[in-house]
């Protein structure tokens, strides 16, 4: 027997293994993750998620396990274990894991619950608004409610009519804020913008990661050319700060070339300590659905310091 045929026989047997264990549980599950390096030099290194001078970053690099069990023909059981891959880097050898979205639920025909960690459905609301997401230009940057927090439950309704209403709850005993909090959102089309060319989202946080806000966005897609806007106010829960934020974000395809360009501003003082206003610009090259290239550069602007930063990166999902 060849060499090339034991490989075939090997293969076909762990093809046998995996369908057997993938079907005898009735589970439906999905590998998937995004792989992306980015090469970024940074002027003073006050912007959050990079550092001052010339990086090699891994940005927000994850793998993750998500899949549904369906335990009768009224409820599933649906759950995803994430994390970010931080080893890439050589500061982060040492813990080249942090925890992302994980929780387990149910889903059926009034939504679906799940219990964990996870994103807040006030992050939620954002949709396909931030043209640099997980990046240093991320709208995080200088816009407070950007929040992924554990020992929540979250709830988010089917959608009827191209409405969905989702929730998140954090108990008192388990919230940073030693209080109940929670963060509600409407949300009007959709969010991925492929059965409706829009989406409005309208949302509230309270007590959660010690803000208060109140958050309209949205954002419509007009063959080639994408507009995202949002308007938020924010305050501190115990009163001290508040103000508004806003984003303008522009994108246009021209066939594998993207160009962008979004504006970011807050007055709030909770995100950054000062009053924080961003500018950044990119280009995109799509070589397809999973691999893309891309090019930015962003300034942040506080009221006594500035600082900018370009990169170029590759990211890859799978």
């Amino acid at each position: 027997m060849t060499k090339t045929t034991h490989t075939r026989i090997l293969l076909l047997s762990i093809g046998c293994l995996a369908t057997f264990s993938h079907t005898a549980f009735a589970t439906d599950y999905t590998v998937y993750g995004k792989a992306e390096v980015q090469i970024a030099t940074t002027d003073t290194g006050i912007m959050r998620y990079v550092k001052e001078g010339t990086q090699i970053e891994a940005p927000y690099s994850r793998i993750g396990i998500k899949g549904a069990h369906k335990l009768n023909e009224y409820l599933t059981a649906v759950f995803k274990y994430e994390v970010q891959v931080k080893g890439f880097e050589e500061d982060d050898t040492q813990e080249p894991f942090t925890a992302r979205n994980t929780y387990l639920g149910l889903k059926g025909a009034f939504g679906e619950v799940v219990v964990g960690r996870n994103d807040t459905r006030f992050k939620y609301s954002e949709g396909k608004l931030d043209n640099f997401n997980e990046t240093q230009a991320d709208i995080a940057q200088v816009i407070a409610g950007q929040d992924r927090l554990g020992d929540t439950i979250s709830y988010t309704s089917n959608s009827w009519h191209n409405t969905q209403f989702s929730f998140t709850y954090a108990p008192k005993d388990d919230n940073k804020d030693n209080k109940a909090g929670y963060a509600a959102t409407f949300i009007y089309g959709d969010r991925n913008l492929k059965n409706t060319p829009y989406y409005i989202s309208l949302s509230r946080v309270d007590s959660l990661n010690n803000i208060k806000a109140n958050r309209l966005a949205g954002v419509y897609k007009f063959e080639q050319l994408q507009l995202g806007v949002l308007y938020q106010h924010s305050e501190s829960v115990d009163g001290t700060k508040s103000g508004n934020g806003y984003v303008l974000s522009a994108s246009y395809t021209l066939d594998k070339w993207v160009p962008k360009i979004q504006f970011a501003k807050d007055d709030s003082a909770l995100r950054q300590q000062t009053d924080a206003t961003q500018w950044t610009t990119g280009l995109d090259y799509v070589f397809d659905k999973q691999t893309t290239a891309y090019l930015l550069y962003t300034d942040l602007d506080l009221d006594e310091n500035t600082d900018s930063s370009v990169a170029l990166g590759l990211k890859y999902k799978f």
